[in-house]
């Protein structure tokens, strides 16, 4: 809510607002004085219960249509004897500086992880439980993205968010190019913020000397396996050596025994090859569910 102003504070206002120079300058000085996030948005919520709970998912989907009938989400205007109009909306030569600054906003409103986990952390709920119940919530949104193909809005969501978790768990941030809706910025960096909660979790655990060993081996899923042999470049391999759909089904069937999984995978092991790209040794999907390439919102 946008603090009340008399009329001779707008008007030093709207002069120091004029002679600001650069424009990240006056995004700051927006957001100080009338706080550039027009909207409430949920806070920090390990469970995820905006992607699994109806209600909750609702309160996104009145964030989007709030901000998809509102256009003048980027300027505040007064009016006295003149008009007084506070404008931050962004040439094509801001919008990634626009964007990138609405993100670190949402990104500060991070919880101190270390204080956050010791208050919730008690002799019934362990940080293993903790990091488990984090752990399966990535899993349940990488299985929803991995084989629902509807184009709803939940699913959308969970990409944007899924994708923000990603960067930050492989360290490649490069954020937005462009200027993106409140919604996905919001999304992208409650992904971010959850590969940290994990992080700080694992790093608790060290500390702690939890009975946990967080060193034992962990079992790879059908996704995993075929990550690992991306990178040890046997997958090239085994598609050159089998090229053409004539070969195709040999291909599958080398790739279970290579991997120890069922023949009943089959279908799933050519699904899986089919939608994925994998980047580095590691795996990412093309979502049918994006109406674009940039993970936007529709």
């Amino acid at each position: 809510m946008t603090p009340y102003y008399s009329e001779n504070q707008i008007r030093n206002l709207h002069a120091e607002f004029k002679s600001l120079k650069k424009y990240v300058e006056k995004l700051a000085f927006f957001d100080r004085c009338f706080g550039i996030i027009p909207f409430a948005f949920p806070d920090f919520d390990p469970l995820l219960k905006f992607f699994f709970q109806n209600e909750k998912t609702e309160e996104l989907i009145d964030i989007f249509k709030k901000e998809r009938n509102n256009p003048g989400l980027t300027e505040k205007k007064f009016f006295y004897d003149e008009n007084f109009t506070f404008n931050i909306k962004p040439a094509n030569s801001n919008s990634s500086a626009y964007s990138h600054f609405i993100l670190s906003c949402f990104l500060l409103r991070k919880p101190a992880f270390e204080e956050w986990i010791r208050q919730h952390k008690s002799a019934e709920i362990t940080l293993e439980i903790l990091l488990d119940e984090a752990n399966g919530m990535v899993n349940h949104i990488e299985n929803h993205l991995q084989n629902d193909y509807d184009k709803s809005f939940k699913l959308q969501c969970m990409s944007v968010f899924y994708r923000g978790y990603y960067d930050a768990f492989t360290r490649h941030t490069n954020g937005p190019g462009k200027k993106r809706k409140f919604i996905e910025l919001y999304l992208y960096a409650q992904g971010m913020i959850y590969a940290d909660y994990i992080s700080s979790l694992k790093t608790e655990m060290k500390k702690s000397g939890d009975a946990v060993d967080l060193q034992k081996p962990v079992l790879l899923d059908l996704a995993g396996k075929l990550a690992l042999l991306n990178k040890l470049g046997i997958l090239d391999f085994l598609k050159k050596k089998y090229v053409g759909l004539e070969s195709e089904n040999e291909l599958v069937e080398t790739i279970s025994l290579i991997t120890g999984e069922s023949l009943e995978k089959k279908e799933m092991i050519l699904l899986t090859l089919r939608k994925a790209q994998f980047v580095n040794g590691t795996m990412s999907y093309h979502l049918p569910v994006i109406a674009d390439q940039n993970n936007r919102i529709k």
